[in-house]
């Protein structure tokens, strides 16, 4: 990546320094394959490891062979980590021992990187703020006694980097006005004395009231709440006295800090939970230091927000399980139940553990054999699918009548349609399938139906679409039609040329491809949504291309689905001569196979004059495949 500012002796001599397999393994469960080094790609919804470091030959780069993500370290840590160029230059530097060449006049930041900085600064230097105060009895006395009365150990302060907030109320604001001072006297990282105070007021440090600052946090115990890399991005701060309201209180929102991305304790967690390939969520700060301070490292927690699918993301990067440790009473099954909406469609095993009596990690673990009693209820945790079955067949067993028990069944379906279900890799689909069938007493075909009802709606012009919520991920096609339906639309995207070709079929007619196959012929719902932009340009003889098809949609998933039939088409068929046979052979396979599918559909007709209504349409269809797809679609 060019810099104005460095010439590239000092960026070989970071890259060169850095061992990318270790830098990126720290954020990314890495397993060696022959050469290179594979894991889950961490720039897009990764389900199979597409993504690579290789070192050899010479090179050391990532690439993803899905979303095409590559590049060197420093571009690992711009892409990933959200640094500036200089930023990760420095900070790959300092993590490699390395001094580099200063430059007059250079801090390395400009417009909203300069804010960004200013805001890792700040918290940064409110951290040491607050350490500080905890050490000094007349500042955070009151903190210290608090700590030391839930029994928190000398180590586990420091490792955790607890403090203090005063309860002056001005305490913070006068070391802000210390450092404002120093900045004019001749400090030289670039900032100015204005844009300290308001980076520290950004980062809810400091707050404006009636026309003068004060401390944002007042007499609370401080937990600073750091990223995956360690870099202190915001605050926790747990009031002291009972009659200070919240109990717990989060820095606000910012550029470096989203409370549905962060975990507490990430940074002390991460190598552990890739060693361990688990993750322990508990509820509470208190409960991770709980975790560490027994040696269980691999435990982090949410910041007083339900898990989000971000926190997902990030966790399956990292490991393949996750144990949700939540309490047992109402409030900790409903975390329980929204933590399996977010994982349900991850790559990832999912346990529901409710430790013994009802008790939180800390009070457990600090019990005679509280640690054997720890690590025996996470033995025991219950699978997320079991636990699921259990909550729906316990629903089904208060429900008697016919008509509340298909209600309860339509209704699970429905959920988890709307979680992903069509989405899931094909033996996971089944085993859920089937778990839900033999709960319910009823054949898995009824529950396939009834997902496929709620998975797609059919739009008044016939039109069938997919329902999936934008998070969810296509699923494969898992029928001849439904590929040969895929690799269809994926050559028009990637060859628009073949737009204006005709389709000759096995019985002799030449058929335009608007009058080969309209949406409603589609049994795959995302492919007949990608068609749909491209029959109405060809039925209009316009010119298209994929931006057009992609500008058709607003949601990530379905531009995905685009790319991916694109690319996939462009790879299998490099050259117009390749892609028309491709398209010829396409059509065969459609019309094979939809003839096939055709004839093996019983036609339910309500009466008799609906039967010969029937008939008289297929007799005027004629014997060709196309003509009666067609006609039965209609």
């Amino acid at each position: 990546m060019p810099s104005p500012r460095h010439d590239t002796t000092d960026r070989d001599r970071v890259l060169d320094a850095t061992d990318l397999v270790s830098l990126v393994g720290e954020s990314v469960a890495l397993r060696q394959k022959g050469r290179e080094h594979v894991g889950l790609c961490p720039f897009h919804e990764d389900h199979r490891p597409s993504f690579s470091v290789i070192t050899h030959k010479g090179h050391a780069f990532y690439h993803c062979f899905s979303c095409q993500a590559s590049g060197n370290a420093i571009d690992f840590m711009v892409k990933y980590h959200k640094m500036e160029f200089i930023e990760a230059l420095r900070f790959l530097a300092q993590r490699a021992g390395i001094e580099l060449r200063p430059r007059q006049g250079d801090h390395g930041h400009s417009g909203n990187g300069q804010a960004v900085s200013a805001l890792r600064r700040a918290n940064e230097a409110a951290l040491r703020f607050f350490v500080r105060c905890l050490a000094d009895p007349s500042l955070g006395g009151a903190s210290a006694n608090a700590l030391a009365a839930r029994g928190m150990e000398p180590a586990m302060i420091e490792r955790f980097g607890l403090g203090a907030a005063p309860a002056a109320g001005d305490a913070l604001v006068a070391h802000v006005e210390r450092l404002a001072a120093n900045q004019r006297a001749g400090g030289d990282d670039g900032l100015e004395p204005d844009a300290i105070r308001a980076a520290f007021e950004s980062a809810g440090l400091l707050r404006s009231r009636g026309g003068r600052l004060v401390d944002g946090f007042r007499n609370r115990v401080m937990f600073p709440i750091h990223d995956e890399i360690g870099r202190c991005v915001a605050f926790g701060a747990r009031a002291i006295d009972p009659e200070d309201q919240p109990k717990y209180l989060n820095s606000p929102e910012s550029p470096i800090f989203h409370k549905s991305r962060s975990l507490y304790g990430i940074h002390l967690a991460k190598r552990a939970i890739i060693d361990s390939r688990t993750a322990i969520i508990t509820e509470g700060y208190t409960d991770v230091i709980a975790c560490h301070r027994a040696g269980i490292e691999n435990a982090v927690a949410t910041l007083g927000t339900a898990l989000t699918r971000d926190h997902a993301r990030i966790l399956q990067r990292l490991c393949d399980s996750v144990v949700l440790l939540f309490d047992g009473d109402a409030a900790g099954q409903r975390a329980a139940d929204r933590a399996l909406e977010v994982f349900f469609a991850a790559p990832i095993d999912v346990r529901i553990c409710t430790l013994p009596d009802q008790l939180d990690p800390d009070e457990l673990l600090r019990q005679p054999g509280g640690r054997a009693r720890f690590d025996a209820a996470i033995a025991a945790s219950q699978d997320a699918l079991v636990h699921l079955v259990g909550r729906f067949r316990g629903e089904l067993t208060e429900r008697s009548g016919m008509s509340a028990r298909q209600r309860t069944i339509q209704a699970m379906v429905s959920k988890l349609a709307s979680l992903g279900l069509a989405g899931l890799d094909g033996l996971r689909r089944r085993m859920v399938i089937d778990s839900i069938a033999s709960a319910a007493g009823v054949p898995t075909s009824e529950i396939e139906a009834e997902l496929a009802r709620s998975t797609v709606r059919v739009r008044t012009d016939g039109t069938a679409v997919a329902d999936a919520v934008s998070d969810a991920p296509i699923a494969e096609a898992t029928t001849a039609l439904a590929r040969a339906e895929r690799e269809f639309v994926g050559l028009l995207l990637a060859w628009p040329v073949l737009a204006a070709s005709r389709i000759d079929t096995v019985d002799g007619d030449s058929l335009p491809i608007s009058e080969f196959m309209i949406p409603a012929s589609f049994t795959d719902a995302p492919a007949a949504r990608v068609y749909r932009p491209v029959f109405e340009r060809m039925e209009a003889a316009s010119a298209f291309n994929v931006q057009d098809v992609l500008a058709e949609f607003d949601d990530d998933i379905g531009k995905a689905f685009v790319t991916t039939l694109f690319r996939t088409a462009q790879e299998r068929h490099p050259d117009e001569p390749k892609a028309r046979e491709g398209l010829v052979a396409a059509a065969r396979a459609l019309e094979w196979t939809r003839r096939r599918h055709a004839l093996s559909e019983p036609a339910f007709v309500s009466t008799p004059e609906a039967l010969a209504e029937r008939i008289a349409l297929i007799r005027a269809a004629g014997p060709r495949p196309s003509a009666l797809a067609r006609r039965i679609d209609s």
